[in-house]
């Protein structure tokens, strides 16, 4: 049995990433949290045009089954399967590779800038707002938070 939440996180995402991908749409982040005391393993997804309800039970269902039998968290747990929402903070690759071309507010100890990201890599961040690229080196920015809302 695996203890460890990385390895925990790890092990879902590997899981999930086929059932999720079989159905278009994409995993965002998996989290587990409370393993002090009340564990939730938390699954974001998303799709073109986001996701419904629907799309969030069958996953949670699916998701349910292969868990049950690979029991890689020890003890209950609560599972939850919902999209990232708007004002998600992005802290791990996958959110960044998966937020390219949404809007984003990129906070430094300069400022804040909004933008659309447009490119992510190991070094920097560049944001796209109205032709004006931007780019940021990633060990300057403080916190990327998806801004769907607007300005």
């Amino acid at each position: 049995m695996i203890i460890d939440k990385e390895e925990i996180e790890a092990l879902v995402e590997r899981l999930l990433d086929p059932i999720v991908r079989s159905r278009g749409i994409t995993l965002v982040d998996v989290e587990l949290s409370g393993l002090g005391g009340r564990k939730v393993l938390k699954v974001f997804i998303d799709k073109p045009g986001g996701v419904t309800i629907s799309d969030c039970q069958k996953i949670s269902g699916e998701l349910s089954v292969v868990l049950d039998d690979v029991d890689p968290i020890p003890g209950s747990y609560d599972l939850e399967v919902s999209s990232p929402g708007l004002d998600r903070v992005l802290k791990k690759e996958r959110e960044l590779r998966w937020a390219v071309g949404k809007k984003v507010r990129v906070i430094t100890l300069k400022g804040e800038r909004r933008g659309v990201l447009s490119k992510v890599t190991d070094d920097l961040i560049e944001i796209d707002r109205a032709g004006d690229v931007q780019s940021f080196a990633r060990d300057e920015i403080l916190k990327i938070q998806l801004d769907e809302i607007g300005e």
